[in-house]
Order: C-alpha cells, then structure tokens, then sequence
C-alpha cells in the first residue's frame, strides 16, 4: 500500500483551537498508512506536540489574510510573499513527494494555488467565519471554492457562509463538527484546587472563566464591562466573584491585550479580575471554573474552547450569532445573549450565580451533548476517509 504524504500548513503555533484541531489529526493518523509534513509560521508549544506525534515541523512564515494588508504597501509585500510562499511550496511539494495538501485555515491561500499547479488534491479546512470586509469575505469563500477537492466547515453557520459565494460549487463544502479529546477534558481528573490556591480564590467562591485570543471581536472587553456591572451592583461581592482572562493576541494585536489591561485596571477595587495569559493545561483552569463566558462581538465559526467547557460540564455563556447557537442549546446547555451587551451578559452571570441546581443541570446536560455531537474521534476518521478516497 502505497504511503501517503500529507502536506498541512497553519496559520499559528500555539495551542488555540485551530491548532489543538490540528494536532489531533495528525496524532490520528496511522503511521504506517500517512506521513505528515506540518508548516507553522513560528517555534510556539504546537511544534514539539508535532513532532512528539511523527510529524515533520517546518517553520516558515507564509502571507495571511488579514484586514491591516490593505494598504498599498501591504498589498505590495503580500503579493510579494505569496510567489515567494508559492515558490517554495511547490519545490518542497515535489521534493517531498507530496500526494495532498491540508489547509487548516481560510486565510492562507498560496497552498492551495500550490496544488492547482502541481495537479493534487486539495483539502480545506475552514476553521473561520469573516464577515467584514465585504471584499475579503467574498476573496476568501471564491478562492475557497476555486482551489479546494473537499471543503470541511467547523459547523454549518460557516458552511452557509461560504456556499453563499460559491454557486455550483456547493457540493464540495461539507460540516463536519470537530471537538476534544474526553480523556484530557474529564472533569473527574481535575487540578480545580490547585489552580484556586494559585490564585488565591477560596474554595465557595464563583468563578467566571474566558479562555482565547484577545481580539477586537472576541468579547473580551464586554466581559470587562459585565464584571464591573456585577461589581456596582453589589453582586461580585455577594458571591465572592472572580473573573479570570486566559489568552494572548496574534502578533501586530497587542493593542488588545493593553485595552483589556486598562479596562481591568480601572474597574472598582472590589472587582477580583485575573489576568493570567496563555495556558497549557486548560482543562484545569476550568476545572477550577464554575461557568465559561464567550462573549464575542462577531459570530463564531464553532468555538473549540466552548466545546472543551462544555464537555467539562461548565454551564457556558454565549452570543447568539454564528456558530456558538449550533454549540450552545439555548437554556437546555447554557445561555444565549445579544452581542456587544455588557448588561445582559452581567445578568446571565447573577442568573447562574444564584441557581446552583440550573447550572449543575445545564453542565450535565452540556457534557453529555459536547460527547454525543462534538467528537474528535469522528472528526478524525471522516478526514482520514478523505484522504484514502484522495
């Protein structure tokens, strides 16, 4: 049997939810079947998981699709880097016998334009839900559709959202539901004291996690707001409140992370706010959680943290746009609020706060659905299915 060798390149090297998407792919694959070659843009803590699994890490960074190229001058160097990214692809492509590539993002295009030219087959994993730009959306879902075999969407908002600019092209883009590995977030093995002795919270005290990047639109900010409300209110104080921030920002986005910071430090005294950046070894962390908040600005395309929470059995808060109403059952699982509404997000919070019997009804409920609907394992095997039929 002939062995195959897959080609994957990703956006970032850290161990967000792309990335942890990532990973458990290729650790799935059997390696007397498949060879894995991975390109990341930087040496972060994805590399050495990559390579604990067999797979092949090349560190070179490729020209993303974000919204600061459209200026002249980022126009210019990110046509520059694309033949350059181009180049380079192709001759690896040919040296390393390459039979497929893997695109584990939207906003990296010159794999695919790599593919056309040397004739192989293309999978697209589709791990974002961009509405804005206009123009960038409509770039990103027809260079999507033109040079991709199969598409995979993290859920069925980002489906929807691609097919949109792809008429006859439907057929090629398909939801498949990721998830996380149970064995890693089980609730019955568990750091919860350890990481409350870090921080110094007591073991009756309520906390409210946010684990992600921080972006103008993921929300962070709006949980800021909700924690000072909370706080005005009398409330924080009434459950002894903790709001803890995981996460860090792409490179060029530290702005985010100097707002937050800003925002936290002028939040009335009596706000207990931790600012504790990224971590490792999440499922402790929400272990040590009492709910989960994603309070994003944007839709989410299907949030992996979210899933994670949830098959931890946290009760999660999230917005009702994109793909969060396809991971949240809407009072069944968690809640749903309004975007970019602070208020709603702070009365959501006390509703929880007060109801210990809802919120241990909804986390049952949240794990057994994130186990039934979200499985890595499926995932896994309707991509290898893919490549075999490649």
């Amino acid at each position: 049997m002939h062995k195959k060798t897959i080609l994957f390149t990703n956006v970032g090297a850290d161990l967000y939810g792309a990335d942890y998407v990532l990973l458990c792919l290729v650790k799935s694959l059997d390696p007397a079947r498949f060879k894995s070659v991975v390109i990341v843009p930087y040496d972060g803590p994805l590399v050495p998981e990559l390579r604990r699994a067999g797979a092949e890490v090349i560190i070179r960074e490729f020209p993303v699709l974000r919204r600061g190229i459209f200026t002249p001058f980022g126009l210019l160097r990110f046509t520059w880097q694309s033949v350059a990214s181009l180049a380079f692809l192709t001759t690896l492509a040919v040296k390393s016998k390459v039979d497929i590539f893997h695109t584990n993002t939207a906003s990296l295009w010159t794999p695919g334009f790599a593919a056309a030219l040397l004739r192989k087959p293309h999978v697209w994993q589709i791990m974002e839900l961009v509405e804005r730009p206009r123009l960038v959306r409509r770039a990103m879902s027809k260079i999507t559709g033109i040079f991709s075999t199969r598409v995979f969407c993290i859920s069925d908002a980002v489906r929807n959202h691609f097919v949109q600019d792809n008429p006859g092209r439907a057929g090629k883009f398909q939801t498949l539901y990721h998830g996380v590995d149970t064995a890693e977030y089980d609730p019955s093995a568990s750091g919860r004291t350890n990481i409350r002795e870090q921080l110094g919270i007591g073991p009756n005290a309520f906390v409210v996690l946010y684990a992600g990047r921080f972006s103008e639109w993921k929300g962070q900010d709006v949980l800021a707001k909700a924690a000072e409300a909370l706080s005005n209110q009398g409330i924080a104080q009434r459950f002894d409140m903790h709001f803890i921030f995981l996460g860090s920002c792409f490179p060029g986005y530290e702005h985010c992370q100097t707002d937050l910071e800003n925002i936290l430090a002028s939040l009335p005294e009596t706000t207990r706010a931790h600012l504790a950046g990224f971590q490792r070894n999440l499922p402790d962390w929400m272990a040590a959680s009492d709910i989960f908040v994603l309070p994003s600005k944007r839709p989410e395309p299907n949030a992996t943290v979210l899933i994670g929470a949830m098959t931890m059995g946290l009760t999660c808060i999230g917005t009702n746009i994109g793909g969060t109403v396809e991971t949240i059952e809407k009072g069944m699982t968690g809640l749903l609020i309004p975007p970019e509404d602070p208020r709603a997000l702070a009365d959501a919070i006390a509703r929880l706060a007060e109801d210990p019997a809802l919120r241990e009804q909804m986390g049952r409920a949240g794990r057994h659905r994130a186990k039934e609907l979200f499985s890595v394992a499926r995932y896994c095997q309707t991509i290898t299915a893919a490549y075999n039929e490649l």
